[in-house]
């Protein structure tokens, strides 16, 4: 008896779909594709709970003709390519014919079209795969309006993972942005729940980068370049250092028109950014790059997210040397906003314990790069460390670096004590931060966190992802003391913040970044919250060390960071002894 049997037709096409369609945004993609492949000037795209009850999509294209319509949900039924040699130079961003095929198997789909030069439109419905008659319908224009209902209706179990409105939006509107970058010559239109989320006008390039993401124009820097050899084209459009963000969410790379992902081609862009951008915050960019399409192969994935390139390491370094050099010559200096201190040192105290009205505030870039929590492989640096803290339960430690004498400090970042034969290097923002972050966690869990209300509001353009997720995490803002109010849909003004913080801006941009905050504890915010905001400032001064230094031997656990990694380091003199090779 035979084992091996064909799979039914109904059960392959379910199959074939989840390779294209994996979520909403999935669906979205495609269809805005097909929409920019038929000519439109203008897409507009309305969602439903995320996409999960609805994905409404409609744009003024060439539309599709009934005898289009007959053949259009079979599986790779395509306009764009004819023959295995179109493979080496596609140009339009669909080519399978495997889109509307997969989304028509796993959805409920009512399609509306008017081909250009017809008088007539045509109407048909098409549900797990099974299709209707296309049937006469009134449209005004010529066009496609396309339905997508109850995704995975009948795939309970990819249905099931779908995450919550929010998250499933900021997936759509990821998908979406980059469409709005590579067309600034046609209007796009999102939105949610009947709430417009991103509506741009036709516009130059490099004005469009700024209002599709909310950004200041005059930040925005634009240059170009090409590679001879290669036959290859560039185009920048980035932000000046005054463009920071806490996720890679405002990075872009096109690569023959096509949205692409690339990890070495970003990150010579990211690692370019390091000489003038810190650990733990990052740019934003477009680039736009023309090889020759056979030098391409679209080909590598169903949903075309990534793409081989030939030589992609020699045009990795040739894309950082053109940015660098954009960057040195048209960027402008860092815009310095006034921030409160952390807390002022107290009056009449004396040298060795600080002086009065001193300051402390802190350097930008000053924050070691080690992942939170420390990675495994780097316990074994701090075995003698741990061992140490162990054993001080009864405070010992606390009261020999309570003892030491400041003597300086070493690269604006460590701070050195002296006691006996021992030499204490202590990291001052990692200490800063274990300071900030245990009087936040308490403030928080007591429900008396101290805010100050601001004469003048603070206001903080959002860039549509931020839109997005202020929805869910206004109550977590408001329970950390930040009074907030939605102005226009791109900005927030912020009436109250928590006077622990330095820079208010940076830890609503750090806890608005979180994909995760709706279910995040406390604590974990508070910890992203503080160590955003001790992230600006001046290089601390020797009086200001030493009432560090008291003030952190005052906290609960004064020995290690909020993330893992240690506040200080001890030298004793026999240590130093043996580099130096001395035997006495």
């Amino acid at each position: 008896m035979s084992i091996v049997h064909v799979l039914p037709s109904d059960v392959i096409a379910r199959i074939a779909a989840g390779e294209v369609v994996e979520r909403p945004a999935s669906v979205v993609k495609e269809l805005v594709e097909n929409s920019l492949d038929a000519g439109a000037t203008r897409v507009e795209v309305h969602l439903k709970e995320g996409g999960k009850a609805q994905i409404h999509i409609k744009d003024n294209g060439k539309g599709i003709s009934r005898e289009d319509l007959l053949v259009l949900f079979q599986r790779h039924a395509t306009s764009k390519i004819t023959s295995a040699l179109d493979l080496d130079k596609v140009l339009s961003l669909g080519f399978r014919g495997e889109a509307l095929y997969s989304v028509g198997s796993v959805a409920e789909v009512n399609i509306k079209s008017r081909a250009a030069g017809s008088a007539d439109a045509w109407d048909m419905d098409v549900k797990g795969g099974r299709k209707s008659d296309p049937s006469p319908v009134a449209m005004a224009a010529q066009g496609t309006e396309i339905r997508v209902n109850e995704l995975f209706f009948n795939t309970p179990a990819r249905k099931k993972f779908l995450k919550s409105d929010a998250s499933e939006t900021e997936q759509v509107l990821n998908i979406f942005l980059p469409y709005t970058l590579l067309y600034p010559e046609r209007s796009f239109l999102l939105t949610h729940n009947g709430r417009t989320l991103l509506d741009v006008a036709p516009a130059p390039a490099a004005e469009r980068f700024a209002r599709a993401l909310n950004l200041e124009a005059k930040h925005i820097l634009t240059g170009e370049g090409a590679m001879s050899a290669e036959d290859a084209r560039l185009r920048f459009i980035m932000g000046d250092i005054n463009i920071q963000r806490h996720r890679r969410d405002l990075q872009f790379l096109f690569v023959n028109g096509r949205p692409v992902q690339s990890r070495n081609i970003l990150f010579h862009v990211n690692e370019m950014y390091r000489l003038i951008m810190p650990d733990g915050v990052h740019p934003a960019f477009a680039v736009f790059l023309d090889v020759p399409p056979e030098d391409v192969d679209v080909n590598v994935h169903p949903a075309k997210r990534e793409v081989r390139i030939r030589q992609e390491a020699r045009l990795g370094g040739f894309l950082r040397t053109q940015a660098e050099q954009i960057l040195m010559t048209q960027g402008g200096a860092k815009v310095v906003k006034g921030a409160e201190p952390l807390f002022a040192l107290p009056e009449q105290v004396p040298f060795n314990e600080g002086i009065a009205g001193a300051k402390i505030v802190f350097g930008p870039g000053q924050r070691s790069s080690l992942p939170e929590p420390v990675a495994r492989e780097a316990a074994p640096l701090f075995a003698q460390f741990a061992a140490d803290v162990a054993q001080d339960r009864q405070g010992a430690l606390k009261d020999r670096l309570l003892r030491t004498r400041f003597i300086g400090t070493f690269a604006c970042k460590y701070h050195l004590f002296e006691e006996g034969e021992s030499l204490f290097v202590i990291d001052q923002h990692a200490a800063q931060e274990r300071i900030l972050f245990e009087k936040f966690r308490d403030q928080i869990a007591s429900d008396s966190v101290e805010v100050q209300h601001l004469l003048t509001p603070l206001i903080l353009k959002l860039t549509p992802q931020e839109r997005v997720a202020f929805d869910e995490v206004q109550e977590k803002l408001r329970l950390f003391g930040f009074e907030t109010t939605l102005l226009d849909g791109q900005a927030v003004a912020v009436h109250s913040v928590p006077v622990v913080l330095p820079s208010p801006e940076l830890a609503v941009r750090a806890l608005l970044a979180d994909e995760q905050v709706a279910h995040t504890d406390h604590d974990t915010l508070a910890r992203r919250a503080c160590r955003a905001s001790v992230m600006t400032g001046d290089v601390m001064q020797g009086q200001e060390a030493v009432y560090q230094l008291k003030t952190l031997m005052g906290c609960a656990d004064p020995f290690t960071c909020p993330h893992g990694r240690p506040v200080f380091v001890e030298l004793r003199s026999s240590f130093l002894d043996r580099q130096f090779l001395r035997t006495g």
